[in-house]
């Protein structure tokens, strides 16, 4: 089977000249579809950079990064929009929520982006907020919402399209335990289901130990496959 992702030696630096700083040092990872990936490690260690190589809103100094057997670095803005819309699904850590927009208007705001068809969108906006459970606040707008709800609205938003990878940063920082679970349970499903492919990032020890392939970051460099290491035991 080939890899949903494949990176072969990606470089990446902050700044310049004798204040340049190297995040990433000669990454390379393969990333097998159908998969949750975590990636952990300490702030700072290059987890969100290389997130956002993934999805192509940066460019690696050096390297390349494939998605589905295509190299994404190096091609135009255009096309990285338009990959970006169609293919891959992001949660960040700041929400990014339209204020003036309802859960389902965000939810359907992000359906007509990715170009999905108007007639398909009404279920899958029903579909993507029964999984994150907030039917019962589908009409209200961001600032009426917690700080989990918002979060688990844009979960909502980055999964309604379907994208074939999804690529989430801190994705349950702002939830409580019980809903951080409940949210890698609906990660799993789309994984089984919806042939998704998840990347995220996490600091919770609780959420790394029932994913089964995880990542360590550690000083520009991936030092740990979870899923190897049991193996071995």
């Amino acid at each position: 089977m080939e890899p949903v992702i494949s990176v072969s030696n990606v470089h990446y630096s902050f700044g310049k000249s004798h204040q340049k700083v190297e995040v990433l040092k000669g990454i390379s990872l393969s990333i097998e579809p159908n998969s949750l990936i975590a990636l952990k490690g300490r702030s700072g260690s290059g987890k969100t950079t290389l997130l956002n190589l993934l999805g192509a809103l940066d460019e690696p100094e050096s390297g390349e990064i494939y998605f589905n057997r295509k190299l994404i670095n190096g091609l135009s803005k255009k096309e990285k929009e338009k990959l970006r819309r169609t293919s891959i699904g992001f949660i960040f850590q700041s929400f990014g929520l339209i204020p003036l927009m309802t859960v389902e208007e965000n939810i359907e705001f992000a359906l007509r982006i990715a170009e999905v068809p108007s007639i398909e969108r009404p279920k899958k906006i029903r579909d993507a907020i029964e999984l994150v459970g907030l039917t019962k606040r589908a009409k209200h707008l961001p600032y009426q919402l917690s700080g989990g709800e918002q979060q688990r609205c844009a979960i909502a938003r980055a999964i309604a399209p379907g994208p074939a990878l999804i690529l989430a940063d801190e994705p349950t920082a702002e939830l409580d335990s019980r809903m951080a679970f409940q949210m890698i349970e609906v990660f799993k499903e789309l994984v089984k289901t919806n042939q998704a492919t998840i990347v995220m990032t996490t600091h919770d020890t609780g959420i790394l130990e029932v994913i089964d392939h995880v990542y360590s970051l550690e000083n520009g460099q991936i030092t740990y496959d979870q899923k190897e290491v049991i193996m071995e035991k």
